[in-house]
């Protein structure tokens, strides 16, 4: 009979707000929070390390979705619904949560491929934005994405906006410009650059495909100097309203959609 939690001074149930409040935290055990009978799943078929959190009512719900995890006891927590409720980060919880271990991936010229499809974001902001190009990303195929110095990607909105995606594609997150301009240019990838300049090629003019990086950038201020400068070309989306720009996560959905289309 496992022994459930009902304290909110027990040390998992400190040690979870923590990891969900504070990214310091999470960068020093290399550890992150997800929320929700699918991700959870995800995380446990991509061979991610968990702790699982389940209150009584979930257990009684979701065993199903979530067989093999009593087999495993030593990762396998329970908790009162009263303790599901106090760590939750949404309004109605499912009651399943997990914590998870951070992959170790580092951006090197051993992990980018020539052939391969890549996507940089420079200085993004917005968790929600991150989330839904990672799972874009995934969606497209894409063979990994690259985070310049943009919001944490284990934040636990981020994570949630992913919708498991965080488990599958490959994100190298890396704070110089030179390092990863350096790298792509090592392997022959080309890079194309998502602005809003008169002196862009049109997106409809363009034949994107394999061996290509696509950047965007911060969705107030676009790309830094730098990087447009390290572009091998500057790309713009036509537009035929009068809006003037898109937002972030949609130019990156239609700029990989680019990438991919013709195959």
């Amino acid at each position: 009979m496992l022994e459930m939690v009902t304290s909110k001074n027990n040390p998992l149930i400190k040690h979870y707000r923590k990891l969900c409040e504070n990214k310091h935290y999470r960068y020093t055990y290399r550890l992150f929070v997800v929320e929700g009978v699918r991700i959870v799943r995800d995380a446990l078929q991509e061979n991610i390390p968990c702790t699982i959190l389940m209150t009584e009512t979930a257990m009684k719900k979701y065993s199903e979705d979530l067989q093999g995890l009593m087999q495993q006891p030593e990762s396998f927590r329970m908790i009162s619904d009263e303790i599901g409720e106090y760590i939750s980060d949404t309004e109605h919880t499912q009651g399943v949560f997990a914590i998870c271990g951070m992959r170790n991936l580092q951006l090197s010229s051993g992990n980018i491929r020539p052939d391969g499809r890549y996507l940089v974001l420079e200085h993004l902001q917005d968790t929600g934005n991150m989330g839904m190009i990672l799972r874009t990303a995934d969606a497209m195929g894409m063979d990994a994405v690259i985070s310049c110095g943009s919001c944490e990607i284990y934040n636990p909105k981020t994570v949630r906006a992913t919708m498991g995606a965080i488990f599958r594609i490959p994100v190298y997150e890396e704070t110089e410009i030179r390092k990863i301009v350096g790298i792509l240019q090592e392997k022959k990838v080309l890079s194309y650059g998502a602005v809003l300049r008169e002196d862009a090629v049109s997106l409809s003019e363009m034949q994107m495909g394999k061996g290509c990086a696509v950047w965007i950038g911060n969705e107030g201020n676009g790309l830094s100097n730098e990087a447009v400068e390290a572009c091998d070309k500057c790309v713009i989306i036509p537009m035929r309203g009068r809006t003037e720009s898109l937002n972030a996560a949609m130019a990156a959905g239609i700029m990989m959609w680019e990438m991919v289309r013709h195959e």
